[in-house]
């Protein structure tokens, strides 16, 4: 079931059986936190999965050619990316063109002697950034970059930001809103950001007016659909803390059984529905 932030730990708090004299809410928070982090280390499930795509005008600006020839196109990698599973370059039509498969280490890839398993699609990381030769479109035909990974989601109690757009999406309410947003006198529909935006758009010079929002609990599919890997994580984390060491242990084991089962369940899923294929490169060692 969904449960709400403030649900989630009194959930904690109930199981633990613990008043806030001997564990705080902000201890419990912290726990949580904890518990997603440790959840994202291990889990590797659909929910999980994240696109981005990067655009031709952002990858042609990005590639460069060295002193033998080579191209190389950098990306920046987004900051919720946990662990890679697919880059690919696409046409205009959004065919595949080349899927980037051969992984090598920074000195492999930038030492241009260095003797390499094949030299097409290849790609390594340095701090946040991806390395990929040959670099976008040398073929002449690319359009974008796609990056399939494994993501991070948004803060156990992140709301929606405070925007027109998301006035409009329906994810803001009034109930402890401190955030202005401004309307035309009369004008419910069309929300601006600033008094000015609103001026502006007054044609009638009806005047304006503003109402103060938050925004609504961004959904969290640990939180609204596996809570319990939530809760035995902190409930693991929150008996650290209280030094009672068989209970962090045993809901310790608890949180990691949850996540092992949610891993399995994927990976049979992925295993099912036909025959099996999946290609292993030993780079010369096999």
């Amino acid at each position: 079931m969904a449960l709400t932030y403030t649900e989630l730990v009194t959930l904690v708090r109930n199981w633990s059986n613990r008043d806030a004299e001997v564990v705080s809410d902000s201890i419990i928070q912290d726990c949580l936190k904890y518990a997603a982090d440790k959840a994202y280390r291990t889990l590797r499930v659909p929910p999980l999965e994240n696109i981005v795509t990067y655009e031709k005008a952002a990858l042609e600006a990005a590639t460069a050619q060295n002193q033998r020839g080579l191209t190389t196109t950098e990306i920046r990698l987004p900051s919720d990316l946990i662990e890679f599973i697919q880059i690919k370059e696409l046409d205009s039509d959004s065919k595949v063109l080349r899927v980037f498969n051969e992984k090598l280490d920074i000195r492999t890839f930038n030492d241009v002697n260095a003797e390499k398993y094949s030299n097409m699609n290849y790609w390594s990381r340095q701090r946040d950034l991806v390395l990929l030769s040959p670099g976008f479109n040398h073929t002449g035909k690319a359009n974008s970059i796609e990056l399939l990974y494994y993501r991070r989601l948004p803060a156990l109690n992140a709301l929606y930001a405070v925007t027109p757009l998301n006035y409009t999406a329906s994810f803001l309410t009034t109930t402890g809103g401190t955030t202005p947003l401004y309307f035309v006198n009369g004008n419910t529909t069309t929300a601006y950001a600033t008094q000015s935006e609103a001026t502006a758009a007054d044609t009638e010079s009806a005047g304006t007016n503003s109402v103060n929002y938050i925004g609504t609990l961004v959904p969290n599919w640990l939180r609204d659909e596996n809570e319990r890997i939530l809760l035995f994580g902190a409930l693991a984390e929150v008996f650290a803390f209280t030094q009672e060491d068989e209970q962090a242990q045993k809901y310790m084991q608890m949180f990691i059984s949850e996540i092992n089962e949610l891993n399995d369940e994927d990976g049979k899923r992925n295993a099912s529905g036909g025959n099996l294929q999946i290609n292993f490169n030993g780079r010369g060692l096999i």
